[in-house]
């Protein structure tokens, strides 16, 4: 089966986030010599401009020789003990700073998701107060009170104004769990970064050997109250959880079954096309229908496509997944950061699809 239920919040989690890998592109040789050989070189002289070469100092621009040996790096997580060593921590502190990146922008766009949401709501009560001034607008005067068309417009008024305060009730809801989800996402933002100070003074106190520079932007070490030591083991616990289930759902974006669940999906929007266009093109009801079962056909069609590109990243974010999970059971059980997993307790309030 393929899971697509997301619980965020002091429950069992399922979470299916997408994001897009960074992309490295190399290149032979220097394409501004090329420029430079048609223009005024710049400040890079004469000597340079007859040799034909850049003007760009590129040594500046290479990647220091201990992030490519990061990147090279090609540890198994499980097999480290409870001293990694230099190259280990190396291993542990990338994967970790991956993590926290990964869940700070989930954290982002939760943000957006809420902030949107106040907008939404803001916008339909300025719709409601236009309502209720129109009401007032009304009684304004004795005379328009028996008029027919102040009658009528009083009854589409009060209808529309009924319905205005269905939508914000709905919104509130809405808004609230966006807000709380929100908060949720930072909370589990601040365990990771906690998560990762916390390693470092391990680090420095275990590896002797471990070059003082890589510790330059240490942070003092934070001590957690009882609460929070509460609090963020369970934000351990849920993040652990979230990936530990997310590991078959990226598993079978791999392997095709992904790819046939999608199949069956795009069956069902066809067969509602197909029910509903034996009906008037003038009706109103089939043209709003029609134009979301298209944005619903077009959305599945493009989960559908299958080239090198979207392949290979799938297979990066399940490999990335599967790093993370182990990175965050091993500050866990190896070095025994923050107790014992606590017993998760599930909200259905949090059981819904989440993109």
């Amino acid at each position: 089966g393929v899971p697509r239920r997301s619980v965020e919040v002091h429950c069992k989690i399922r979470k299916q986030t997408r994001s897009d890998p960074s992309k490295h592109f190399k290149m032979s040789e220097c394409p501004v010599v090329h420029i430079h050989k048609v223009t005024d070189g710049g400040d890079a002289g004469p000597e340079a401009r007859a040799a034909g070469k850049c003007p760009v100092d590129h040594t500046a621009m290479k990647k220091p020789a201990e992030t490519q040996e990061v990147e090279q790096l090609d540890i198994d997580v499980d097999q480290i003990g409870d001293t990694p060593s230099v190259k280990e921590y190396k291993k542990l502190k990338k994967v970790m700073a991956m993590i926290t990146k990964f869940y700070y922008d989930g954290s982002e766009k939760k943000r957006g998701n809420y902030e949107t949401m106040v907008e939404q709501l803001g916008n339909l009560e300025a719709d409601k107060n236009m309502c209720e001034e129109q009401l007032k607008a009304l009684d304004s005067n004795p005379g328009f009170k028996i008029h027919p068309k102040s009658k009528q417009y009083r009854k589409n008024l009060n209808e529309e104004l009924e319905g205005l305060n269905k939508q914000k009730a709905n919104l509130e809801k809405h808004r609230d769990e966006y807000h709380d989800l929100y908060q949720w996402s930072k909370k589990i933002v601040e365990i990771c970064e906690y998560l990762e100070n916390h390693f470092d003074h391990y680090a420095k106190e275990k590896i002797p050997d471990l070059n003082p520079i890589l510790l330059k932007n240490l942070k003092p070490a934070k001590a957690l109250s009882p609460e929070e030591m509460v609090d963020y083991s369970k934000g351990l616990a849920e993040i652990t959880y979230n990936l530990a289930e997310s590991q078959d759902f990226f598993a079978a974006s791999v392997d095709g079954r992904l790819k046939k669940y999608h199949a069956i999906e795009k069956k069902i929007i066809e067969a509602q096309i197909e029910a509903i266009s034996k009906f008037p093109e003038d009706s109103m009801r089939k043209m709003y229908i029609m134009d979301e079962l298209q944005k619903d056909l077009a959305y599945v069609e493009g989960l559908m496509v299958e080239d090198p590109s979207s392949i290979n990243r799938k297979s990066k974010m399940l490999k990335n997944h599967q790093e993370f999970l182990k990175v965050l059971v091993y500050h866990r059980e190896k070095l025994g950061v923050l107790g014992d997993v606590p017993e998760l307790q599930y909200n259905p309030k949090y059981d819904h699809y989440t993109e």
